[in-house]
C-alpha cells in the first residue's frame, strides 16, 4: 500500500500532461483559423487521375522555414502513412498526398513554390536529406510539409516531377518569419485590418 500514493500521483501527473497538451493542440488550431481551406476536387473526385509517385510516411506541415511551427488547422498537424501521386483534376495538375486515417491532401501544383530535401521537421529528424519537403500556398500563408519515403526512388520522383514543371528545388528562404493571418473571434465577423489608419477608419 505504499507505494499506492506515488503510484497515483504519477498517474495524476501523466494525465495533467495530457491534457495540457491537448489544450496547446487546440489553442494552436484556433491561431491558425484563418489559414486557407485546402484543395476541394471538382465533383468529389470522380475527374482525378493520375500516377503514383511512392509510399511512404506524412510526417507534418509546419510553417514555411519554422521547421517547429507545427500546422494543426484544418488535419495537418498528425503523422500517418500515406502515398503521394501525381494527379489531373480536369485539367488542374495536382500533388495528391492520400493519409491513412486522414483526408487526403491536395496540392495545387501552381501553388508549390519548392520541392527540396532536408534533414528533418518536428516530429522527424533524421539528418542528411531524409526528408522531401513541398513548400506551397495554403491560401495566402506559406507552408511546408514533409514527406519520408519507404525508399529512394520515391523522393526521386517526386523531385523530378517538380522539376519537370518548373518547381524550384532549392528556394530562398522567406526572409523574416511567416505570420500567421488574423483570426477573427467567435461571433464577432472578421478581423480588423491592422493596416487601415484610424484616420481612414473614421473618414
Amino acid at each position: 500500500m505504499r507505494y499506492l500514493p506515488p503510484v497515483l500521483a504519477l498517474l495524476a501527473l501523466f494525465v495533467l500532461i495530457l491534457l495540457a497538451m491537448l489544450v496547446g493542440w487546440r489553442r494552436r488550431a484556433r491561431r491558425q483559423e484563418a489559414l486557407g481551406e485546402p484543395y476541394v476536387p471538382i465533383a468529389g473526385g470522380r475527374a482525378l487521375t493520375g500516377t503514383l509517385l511512392g509510399r511512404g510516411v506524412y510526417v507534418t506541415t509546419t510553417l514555411a522555414a519554422q521547421s517547429l511551427e507545427r500546422v494543426t488547422a484544418h488535419g495537418l498537424g498528425p503523422r500517418s502513412r500515406a502515398t503521394v501521386s501525381d494527379l489531373d483534376d480536369a485539367g488542374t495538375p495536382l500533388l495528391e498526398i492520400g493519409r491513412e486515417g486522414a483526408e487526403d491532401l491536395l496540392i495545387p501544383w501552381d501553388a508549390v513554390a519548392s520541392v527540396h530535401t532536408s534533414g528533418g521537421m518536428i516530429g522527424k529528424w533524421m539528418g542528411g536529406e531524409a526528408l522531401a519537403v513541398v513548400r506551397w500556398r495554403l491560401g495566402e500563408t506559406l507552408v511546408d510539409t514533409g514527406l519520408r519515403f519507404d525508399d529512394a526512388s520515391g523522393q526521386d520522383a517526386l523531385l523530378a516531377r517538380a522539376a519537370q514543371l518548373g518547381v524550384p528545388h532549392d528556394p530562398d528562404p522567406p526572409a523574416a518569419p511567416v505570420p500567421l493571418p488574423p483570426a477573427p473571434p467567435h461571433g464577432h465577423g472578421t478581423a480588423p485590418d491592422p493596416t487601415r489608419s484610424e484616420t481612414e477608419e473614421n473618414a
